[in-house]
């Protein structure tokens, strides 16, 4: 799926690093699918906060990166999806809430939901429009982690 190399240390956030710190400063994305860019707090070398930005290549390692980070230590989110005109481009779309589906819902939408900046409408993984459903579970919300969590 990708292809790494070593380079300058990083620290990454306890949650997806909880033994020893390994790093990766080059990328090469293989497939065309969305790439989510998180950005985020880590306590490093005493106790000093510094930020850090992890790509996540699927849905479910978001997913399970959620579930697992202190929401507060979440500055931002991203998603990065392919465009396919004259001039291969990628473009960026921050994001301003992230769901878990509901069990029901989850079989039809997939692994997560969003709603992007200046958008009124919650999307699924293929940006779809979806109505409201009770049973989800929030995972991020940019700002007041109580905002928009009725999705």
């Amino acid at each position: 799926m990708f292809i790494t190399s070593n380079g300058s240390a990083s620290f990454r956030h306890p949650s997806i690093a909880p033994h020893k710190q390994k790093h990766w400063t080059v990328v090469t994305c293989a497939l065309e699918g969305p790439w989510y860019l998180v950005v985020y707090d880590v306590t490093c070398r005493k106790g000093r906060r510094v930020s850090q930005t992890s790509l996540v290549g699927c849905d479910e390692a978001l997913v399970e990166m959620l579930e697992t980070m202190d929401a507060t230590d979440i500055r931002g989110m991203g998603r990065l999806d392919r465009h396919h005109c004259s001039g291969l481009s990628w473009g960026l779309k921050w994001i301003n809430s992230v769901w878990k589906p509901g069990r029901n819902e989850a079989r039809v939408v997939g692994p997560l939901l969003f709603r992007f900046d200046a958008e009124p409408m919650v999307r699924d993984a293929l940006l779809r429009p979806v109505g409201v459903e009770p049973e989800r579970r929030l995972l991020y919300a940019a700002g007041d982690p109580c905002k928009g969590s009725e999705g």
